[in-house]
């Protein structure tokens, strides 16, 4: 089972301007701060980083409005319960619907990113967390060619969010 909890250690991955959106970049300049002091304070999880006192937060050099959005940010990747119930809908077969309850964790990936993901050989967030960019564009842009699929080949920024998450969440 994927644990979207991830290790503060991945905010190394996740606070990364080339994958994190725009509203968040002012984390950035915190980042160092946070993957020393976080565990320091006793926090190994994303869970735990999101009970501290804004106090804990402040002594690290945070600021309020900055603080509200390290709040916002360790929620950002949880899994919305709605998107996971569309996976009932689907009538994919076992194998690739496994493969999809995996791949639902990722930031806006529904039935068809899935399922282009599945078919591109990223069955997993494992695999994704493996590939490069440049493999991610290579094989998707094939299967689609290869399959006259009716869906666009995903864009560098979301590929490099993608494979970011993946590797926070299968990180321990």
């Amino acid at each position: 089972m994927i644990c979207t909890d991830y290790p503060v250690k991945a905010l190394s991955i996740l606070l990364d301007k080339d994958c994190l959106p725009a509203s968040y970049a002012p984390l950035i300049k915190h980042k160092q701060a946070l993957l020393s002091e976080l565990p320091r304070l006793g926090c190994k999880r994303k869970s735990e980083a999101e009970r501290l006192s804004d106090g804990a937060y402040e002594a690290i050099g945070m600021q309020t409005q900055e603080i509200r959005l390290l709040r916002r940010f360790l929620t950002l990747y949880d899994a919305k319960p709605q998107k996971l119930r569309e996976l009932e809908k689907l009538t994919a077969e076992p194998e690739a619907m496994a493969a999809y309850r995996e791949l639902y964790l990722l930031p806006g990936v529904k039935q068809i990113r899935a399922d282009l993901y599945y078919r591109s050989g990223f069955a997993s967030l494992a695999a994704l967390a493996e590939a490069t960019v440049e493999a991610v564009l290579e094989k998707t842009a094939q299967t689609i060619a290869d399959n006259a699929l009716s869906c666009i080949v995903p864009l560098p920024k979301e590929i490099r969010t993608h494979i970011a998450v993946a590797k926070a969440f299968i990180a321990e």
